[in-house]
């Protein structure tokens, strides 16, 4: 049946908490980036190089939205919609347990990530010989998660889209996989269909995951196989469904065709993709990422330019103050401020000796809790291997190593994932909490020290607090598989033992092997879990310390560097001092021009 147009307008209502939300991240964005250009000319090599850095934060924020729904719900093509193209394989099994992420890269490339930390690029079209049960086949190669770089718009906006396998196929460690990955998530698009529109699999699946996930969108998808007056009753039910199974009364449902969208796009026709509904919700999702996540980057983007822009303003006006402030006056000035200088400096050494305290006694967390799970999880781990050894001792005693060597690698998969999630949640709010303390002392500090210069000089003073985070950049994967051997005689000599050893025997064996296997491996991942930790914690703290060690040489710095001009000035020409003042003042009118525009640009993204 062709789609009904009286479908493709009708307009969903937006959530309250999106209402007003009237600048999308991406405009946001390019304005605090024309900012920082018209800026940087202006300002020293460092702090040329500190807006270098807050544009790379800006560009590269990351939003992870997961693409969920049930197999056969259209994930695919709805996926391949947003793209743009047809890249992601619409196959006709259900995929194996492989998560595939798409996010922004100037050029299409595709990468497999492997269990063991290898990495292979290969070929868009080859990307269905990683990821469908027909060419992987229970994941027998191993694969991780297979990742792709792609031009498209929507991901140059900073969004990561993760394809997740469907829930509730035919394939159980489908949905476990699909389980795993949501703690990761920003928010989620879950897609149901007229034929059915919901299932009793679909239902429980939302029951648990819908308190973890900070929003779900949810799709209507295929609606050009029905009319109008059937789609109304369809997204009824389905809205009924999920008001009762999530006790919720306002649930924005998308109806769109991501056919109809897909069909749109490859072909050109700008009608088509209206038409198919799909702009509305690009539309919702770009102004969540605005209102509930980009607006914690863009407000900390937009307040470092503006503490480095007030800083540069405050400099302007203090060089033109001092070149009209009396001689004697201006050396009584200079000489009040290098005692109060001092004075703040050791202040700031103190801040930072119990900085240092208090992150090495959170690496002693962290070494705490690798041990408590070690000490916990081992016997627990081993007890569940020793009932999937009593179910299946009856097979062979090959075949019932491997299994158990397969069960091992998947709980302590589980068991690491969910452990790195609590802990990273734990020393993420550790973290921020000794991170916030230290900086807003410092920046008191360094406030203070810009408050009593600027009372000094007489020169008005306004001030923006950045946001400190913990670095997210990690490189932890887990180390699963035995050190390969030239010439492994350890497992040739267990294929003749296994072989010709009574069952009893070789059961013995087994469970020796497990006792000893288990510990290795669980020590050697926690080691690197824990590396992985005070590297990062480590690397945060070394940057946060850096950088306000580097705000408070630089606060001494410009107000002495602009006290030199002003003296240095005094000795030239009348004619030389009017036309450096007259530049002065151009470069503060440019000056107070970028801070009006991103003070509106912040009360805009606040609205």
């Amino acid at each position: 049946m062709q789609p009904q147009t009286t479908v493709a307008k009708k307009k969903k209502p937006i959530p309250p908490n999106l209402r007003g939300c009237v600048m999308h991240f991406g405009v946001a964005q390019e304005k605090i980036t024309q900012a920082i250009a018209t800026l940087a000319p202006m300002v020293k090599e460092q702090d040329r190089e500190m807006l270098s850095e807050v544009e790379r934060k800006l560009k590269e924020n990351k939003f992870n939205l997961v693409v969920l729904g049930q197999f056969k719900r259209g994930k695919t093509t709805f996926i391949n919609a947003l793209l743009g193209e047809k890249l992601l394989p619409s196959a006709i099994l259900p995929l194996t347990s492989i998560v595939t992420t798409l996010e922004y890269g100037p050029q299409m490339e595709v990468e497999v990530h492997f269990l063991n930390g290898q990495v292979k690029k290969i070929e868009p079209q080859n990307i269905r010989l990683y990821v469908t049960e027909k060419e992987n086949p229970k994941n027998e190669k191993g694969v991780k998660y297979v990742r792709v770089l792609h031009p498209a718009s929507i991901l140059k906006k900073g969004i990561i889209l993760v394809d997740t396998p469907g829930v509730g196929s035919l394939y159980e460690n489908n949905t476990d996989v699909t389980y795993g990955f949501l703690p990761r998530v920003d928010a989620g698009v879950f897609l149901l269909t007229v034929d059915p529109p919901l299932s009793k699999e679909e239902i429980a699946f939302l029951k648990d995951v819908y308190p973890h996930v900070e929003r779900i969108f949810f799709v209507l998808n295929k609606v050009d196989y029905v009319d109008s007056d059937d789609l109304q009753e369809v997204m009824d039910f389905a809205l009924g469904n999920l008001k009762e199974a999530l006790g919720s009364n306002h649930i924005p449902i998308y109806p769109l065709s991501a056919k109809m969208a897909l069909e749109g796009r490859t072909d050109g026709d700008e009608g088509k993709v209206v038409k198919s509904g799909i702009a509305d919700l690009e539309e919702a999702l770009e102004n969540f990422l605005l209102k509930e996540k980009g607006s914690i980057v863009l407000r900390s983007s937009a307040n470092k330019v503006l503490s480095l822009l007030s800083t540069s303003l405050f400099q302007v006006e203090l060089e033109i103050k001092a070149a009209t402030t009396p001689l004697e006056e201006l050396e009584e000035k200079i000489e009040r401020f290098r005692v109060i200088k001092e004075e703040i400096s050791q202040e700031r050494r103190d801040s930072e000796f119990l900085f240092k305290g208090e992150i090495d006694s959170l690496i002693k967390i962290v070494n705490m809790d690798m041990e408590r799970f070690q000490t916990q999880k081992i016997p627990k781990i081993y007890t569940r291997l020793l009932e999937t050894f009593q179910e299946n001792k009856h097979r062979g005693s090959l075949e019932l190593s491997k299994l158990l060597d397969q069960a091992m690698k998947e709980i302590l998969v589980r068991e690491f994932d969910q452990m790195v999630i609590q802990e990273n949640e734990k020393v993420n709010a550790e973290y921020s909490r000794i991170a916030r303390r230290f900086a807003d002392k410092v920046n008191d500090i360094i406030d203070r020290l810009m408050v009593l210069a600027a009372e000094l000089f007489e020169i008005p003073l306004e001030r923006f607090q950045v946001e400190e985070t913990i670095t997210e950049e990690s490189s932890l994967w887990y180390k699963l598989e035995d050190r390969p051997k030239l010439l492994d005689l350890e497992g040739a000599g267990k294929f003749i033992s296994y072989s010709i050893l009574p069952s009893a025997v070789v059961h013995k064996m087994i469970k020796a092997e497990l006792q000893k296997k288990l510990p290795e491996k669980v020590d050697m991942n926690c080691g690197r879990v824990r590396s992985d930790f005070v590297d990062r914690i480590t690397k945060s703290a070394i940057e946060l310390r850096w950088g306000m060690e580097q705000k408070m040489n630089q606060t001494v710095a410009f107000v002495e560097e602009a006290v030199q001009k002003a003296m240095n000035l005094r000795e030239k020409s009348q004619e030389e001092v009017e036309a450096t003042l007259k530049e002065l003042g151009k470069k503060k009118a440019l000056l107070e021009g970028i801070k009006e525009q991103l003070k509106s640009l912040l009360e805009e993204a606040a609205a």
